[in-house]
């Protein structure tokens, strides 16, 4: 029995890939098709319900943006009229016992109307003064006396005087309901108090209230153009407070202790007996929290059409893949053959999977060839990287060829020992200095050197080119402690001194300043290195074209200067590497370096 069973098997591994499909497609098409079909649908939904929660709290961003955007203007606007000084004048009169009260009330309303004209979704602009007395510009009424606040004795008592008390700033109370001759009205608040900016110590003189209409919100949040069927958006304060809200009814009534927004929704009877969602999206500079509520079934009855056209679909397709693997299998060992012929052609690729090789089929044939050709693939990509290699190290030695001192450290050796037979010490230690100079910069420079090491052999370096130039300079090098034992390529930062030093301080007769300032990055993870002086400068489009990445990075090899250096830089360490000069010519130039610790 174990060897029919043993026969049966390798016949099948070794049978043609045709009669292996007919049996796969006998005993597993259906099922497969029809768990395809089930998985596919619930994912479908799943997925379809998750983008379109993220689009309605990407709506909500929107509209959060929107409303902060409308109260901005309002804002702004408030803040103009806190720093008009005749405004501020006139309320003075007012607080005061001169004989122009009126004239100066008249004023302010004048001045109010003038503010009034500029957002029309503002009913009334209240000065509220701190003696009580109030001057009130009702849009609406276009009157000063038939106003908002007609059945409020004393403004100081209402809740936007009252919440500004004590606050510096803007502030914004939430929807208040009026009653009115037409009916019930609601209105949000934008408060601040204003002083005399001439006498302070005497404080607060008065508050402006500018009284928006809350459908000005509502607009904002459920535009007239949007479909009802699709979703509300409604809004509440983070006391839960109703802000706005598609049942005027609702709106300014605060949620009880312990109740939901979802118990808040079904409640108001809004998508009632529906299966609702609702998504959130809280606005920290308000802090007001926009709500999205939207009935699901509406929102995917198109997707449940869909999947049972798909379920028809998938059963006609059932029946049609029975026909089509007749012709697919005659077809089969063709395709097979030039999938081979088109893997033999790509040997020369970029792969490096290898396939084990078990029966002779044609998928056998196709691993095989594979496995050719990821071999040679692999004998390629070791070439490259060994020609890549060459190529950099060549580009370093040409590098290096351009700052190579050997002779003159031998020549500079020969000249020390006649210094010193003829007693010129202070010319033998200039000597010396330069030759350690020099020896430092006979290695490889690109070799990778501590950050210690290279400020020591860059003190020496300054400290003789201060000397070569009369000491028309100072300067100063600052390494944090923990850079010091970080790792930078040897002579990179070389180049930026020199040129600081030859160019910068060219011509001058004294006061030069060089500073150097190495330190890590606040994240740990990059070397900050700032060259700083205060010579000539450069011009701006100079200092444009060495901000240019490609610009700077273009070496001809015809110098070891700033090109020379940003080259080697990005040869280094790549778009990891960056960099920043600013310059004003007769004051200085900041180099500013961020290189990766290595």
């Amino acid at each position: 029995m174990k060897q029919i069973l043993k026969k049966i098997i390798t016949y099948y591994y070794n049978g043609k890939f045709r009669t292996k499909l007919f049996i796969i497609f006998g005993l597993a098409a259906i099922l497969p098709m029809l768990l395809f079909i089930g998985v596919s649908m619930v994912v479908n939904e799943n997925a379809l319900s998750k983008e379109v929660n993220e689009a309605m709290t990407s709506n909500l961003a929107q509209i959060v943006e929107r409303t902060n955007m409308n109260l901005e203007i309002y804002a702004n606007m408030l803040y103009q009229m806190y720093q008009d000084e005749e405004l501020v004048e006139n309320i003075n009169i007012i607080l005061s016992e001169s004989q122009n009260k009126a004239v100066a009330y008249n004023r302010i309303i004048k001045k109010l109307k003038q503010y009034d004209t500029v957002e029309s979704g503002i009913r009334c602009i209240s000065v509220i003064c701190t003696n009580g007395q109030s001057v009130v510009y009702d849009v609406e009424t276009d009157s000063a006396v038939d106003n908002l606040w007609r059945n409020f004795n004393d403004l100081r008592m209402t809740t936007p005087y009252r919440d500004t008390e004590g606050e510096p700033g803007m502030v914004l109370t939430p929807t208040m309901l009026f009653k009115e001759n037409a009916g019930y009205s609601h209105y949000l608040h934008i408060s601040k108090r204003i002083f005399d900016l001439d006498d302070l110590e005497k404080g607060s003189i008065a508050t402006i209230v500018i009284s928006i209409d809350a459908k000005d919100v509502d607009s904002l949040c459920n535009p007239a153009e949007k479909s009802k069927k699709s979703g509300y958006n409604f809004i509440i304060s983070k006391d839960k407070t109703v802000i706005c809200y598609p049942f005027q009814e609702y709106v300014g009534r605060k949620l009880g202790d312990g109740e939901t927004i979802e118990e808040f929704v079904k409640q108001t009877a809004l998508f009632e007996n529906k299966n609702i969602a609702i998504n959130v999206c809280e606005d920290m500079r308000t802090g007001w929290i926009f709500y999205n509520a939207y009935n699901k079934d509406y929102i995917l009855r198109e997707v449940r059409r869909v999947q049972v056209i798909f379920i028809l679909l998938g059963m006609m397709t059932l029946g049609a893949a029975t026909m089509a693997i007749l012709l697919l299998t005659r077809q089969l060992n063709h395709s097979v053959g030039r999938i081979v012929e088109g893997m033999k052609e790509v040997q020369e690729g970029n792969l490096e999977t290898q396939v084990a090789v078990q029966y002779d089929d044609e998928i056998g044939t196709i691993a095989s060839s594979f496995n050719i050709m990821t071999g040679k693939i692999k004998d390629l990509i070791g070439k490259i990287k060994e020609v890549t290699q060459q190529q950099k190290d060549a580009e370093i030695r040409a590098l290096e060829a351009q700052i190579n001192p050997h002779f003159l450290y031998n020549t500079l050796d020969s000249i020390n020992w006649m210094a010193i037979e003829h007693e010129e010490y202070e010319i033998s230690k200039m000597l010396r200095n330069l030759g350690i100079i020099l020896r430092y910069s006979v290695g490889k420079s690109n070799a990778i050197v501590k950050v210690e090491e290279m400020c020591d052999w860059m003190d020496k370096y300054i400290s003789l080119q201060k000397m070569r130039f009369d000491d028309v300079f100072t300067y100063e090098i600052t390494v944090s402690e923990e850079c010091r034992s970080r790792l930078i390529h040897k002579l990179l930062i070389q180049p930026f001194i020199e040129n600081a030093i030859i160019h910068g301080f060219k011509e001058i007769e004294g006061g030069g300043r060089l500073r150097i300032d190495i330190q890590t990055s606040e994240s740990g993870e990059a070397l900050l290195i700032t060259i700083e002086d205060n010579g000539k400068g450069m011009s701006k489009e100079l200092v444009q074209s060495y901000n240019d990445v490609e610009w700077a990075i273009c070496d001809d090899g015809s110098s070891i200067g700033l090109h020379n250096a940003f080259s080697r830089m990005y040869m280094y360490y790549g778009e990891k590497a960056s960099w920043k000069i600013t310059s004003i010519e007769g004051m200085g130039t900041l180099i500013m370096l961020k290189l990766p610790i290595l």
